[in-house]
């Protein structure tokens, strides 16, 4: 009791010592508090009379938190020769574990878990999503190691984990290349651990290059065989430092450019803000002639076909062409804007037309203030692509004009006003019908919506480009956003993601190229969509000529008479 009471006694002296002052000066605290690290899972071992059931679900539990703290206790669940030839980085498997089904063959050894397979991570951090009815069967045979205790004695290589478990373990790192023009930044997205070794492992494969599948549209720093040289970034104090090994540093300017793609990829890391690289002891250098920066955004203003005429919208202010520029003929569909802000691009009588009706800007009037247009009057257009059915076309950031028939033979268009039209080997579309083109804003990428008999199938392929910007060549395609629901519209939301608005009245989907693929609620109706900068900046015609704008998680109308709106793309 007395030794109760001397406890007692002490705590309420210490919290008397800490309590908070009540006079005094106001004294200055100490700014620069380290943040709290990551909550590490607890993982623990086999317990002493463990079943082949408890053996085989401990093992997942801990390899899965072996991706953040290391495979030492997973192994434990292993006989020492399967502990030896087991690779858990050879792929990671991603289910949902609320439809898993176990099963147990006493005869035979062997524990089954049949999952439902939302994706599979690569070694490199490649992330391939898997479409809806896809299961998996992985086995474990569980037999007795020298002790007579239940142990695993074969699998497979590779970890298999929950969503759940995923997204607590691994980060997503967009590696960073440049376009075409040497100073535009094109993300492609990976996954990895997100433990201290996170820096090592994003550096390995930004110096080892893009995907194939992106080659062909970007260029790197890095020139061919480069490497670290020692297998560890260390952070100190927010500055990471990069050893390359020799033979990794190009010429000047590829080691101006490799310095920024280090510099933007590593920062994207929370313990990050600085990065130093070396080639052996030496700073790689380079002549500082590049400065990568993110690809243009759209302008503020909208295109928007508005009682049969062209006009921009900025969010509050609708503004048309006068009324002796005439209306946009009835059957004319599919408009896109140009990165000038003003060249308009549209389908009509199979072919596709250009417009620059919007150029001289000044005489754009607030459509309340404007008279009808002149009967019969038509706006000036010209014919860009000729074809019998094109598919809505979509500008990039150099000028050009995408398209193809919408039956498609193979073959893509691009052209531009004062340039001969470009055809474009796309093989991989022949006989199917394409739905929706749409080019990245950094002009090194288009996405592709098509459909081959009841299969819809969404893509995006790299561009090869001219030093001028002149389009080459399309490389091999990457599906992506396999649970995507059947679609009628494409539109490029931020630098990795696309949106597809559904055919069903009231579905949308964002999918992320080499990410996940989330779906949420379009508005009644909805014919086509369009973004500037994310989801918050969708806007939408609905097939009543309602124009609405995404507000929250819902949407919001802004115009009526609306037949089409199209941001810059």
């Amino acid at each position: 009791m007395r030794r109760a009471l001397l406890v007692l006694a002490a705590c309420l002296a210490l919290a008397a010592c800490t309590s908070i002052p009540t006079s005094g000066g106001v004294k200055a605290g100490d700014p620069d508090v380290e943040q709290a690290g990551p909550l590490l899972p607890l993982l623990l071992g086999p317990a002493p009379a463990a079943t082949p059931r408890s053996i085989v679900q401990g093992f997942i539990t801990a390899s899965a938190g072996g991706s953040f703290l290391g495979f030492d206790v997973a192994r434990e669940f292993l006989t020492g020769p399967a502990a030896i030839d087991w690779d858990p980085l050879a792929k990671v498997t991603v289910f949902d574990s609320r439809q898993v089904v176990p099963s147990y063959n006493e005869e035979t050894g062997i524990f089954t878990y049949s999952v439902p397979v939302a994706a599979e991570v690569d070694p490199s951090g490649v992330m391939v999503a898997a479409s809806v009815d896809v299961r998996k069967d992985f086995e474990f045979q569980v037999g007795t190691d020298e002790f007579g205790r239940y142990r695993i004695t074969a699998l497979d290589d590779g970890i298999v984990m929950s969503a759940a478990d995923f997204d607590r373990f691994l980060r997503p790192v967009s590696l960073y290349f440049a376009a075409e023009d040497g100073t535009t930044m094109v993300p492609e997205l990976r996954w990895f651990a997100d433990n201290d070794q996170i820096a090592t492992a994003t550096a390995r494969e930004l110096v080892a290059g893009p995907s194939p599948w992106l080659a062909g549209g970007v260029t790197t720093g890095f020139p061919p065989g480069s490497a670290l040289g020692v297998d560890s970034v260390v952070v100190t104090e927010g500055v990471a430092s990069v050893a390359l090994a020799l033979g990794s540093a190009g010429d000047p300017a590829q080691r101006s450019l490799a310095q920024q793609q280090m510099l933007k990829t590593l920062t994207q890391l929370p313990t990050v803000q600085d990065v130093v690289t070396t080639v052996g002891t030496v700073p790689l250098g380079g002549d500082d002639s590049v400065t990568l920066s993110p690809a243009v955004l759209p302008g503020e203003r909208a295109l928007v076909v508005a009682d049969d005429r062209l006009a921009l919208w900025d969010g509050a202010t609708l503004v048309v062409t006068p009324a002796d520029s005439g209306a946009v003929p009835a059957q004319s569909h599919g408009f896109a804007l140009g990165y000038d802000g003003t060249t308009v691009a549209f389908v009509l009588g199979g072919s596709v037309q250009i417009s620059t009706a919007l150029a001289p800007e000044a005489s754009l009037i607030p459509i309340d203030q404007a008279a009808a247009p002149t009967p019969d009057a038509v706006a000036e257009f010209t014919e860009l692509i000729p074809g019998s059915a094109m598919v809505a076309p979509s500008f990039d950031v150099y000028g050009w004009v995408w398209s193809g028939e919408v039956a498609s033979d193979g073959v893509l268009i691009a052209s531009a006003p004062g340039h001969d039209a470009v055809q474009i080997e796309a093989p991989w579309l022949a006989g199917s019908s394409i739905q929706s083109v749409a080019v990245s804003r950094d002009g090194a990428r288009m996405a592709v919506l098509s459909r081959s008999g009841v299969e819809q199938v969404l893509e995006v392929v790299a561009i090869a480009r001219d030093p001028d910007g002149r389009p080459l060549a399309a490389g091999t395609p990457l599906a992506f956003g396999p649970t995507v629901r059947p679609s009628i519209d494409l539109e490029w939301v931020d630098d990795i993601s696309v949106v597809a608005l559904g055919k069903e009245s009231g579905e949308m989907s964002l999918a992320q190229i080499g990410g996940w693929t989330t779906d949420f609620t379009s508005y009644t109706g909805a014919t086509a969509v369009t973004a500037r900068n994310g989801l918050r900046t969708l806007l939408a015609v609905a097939s009543t000529g309602e124009l609405v704008a995404r507000s929250g998680n819902g949407w919001a109308p802004r115009l009526s008479g609306v037949r089409d709106v199209a941001y810059s793309g």
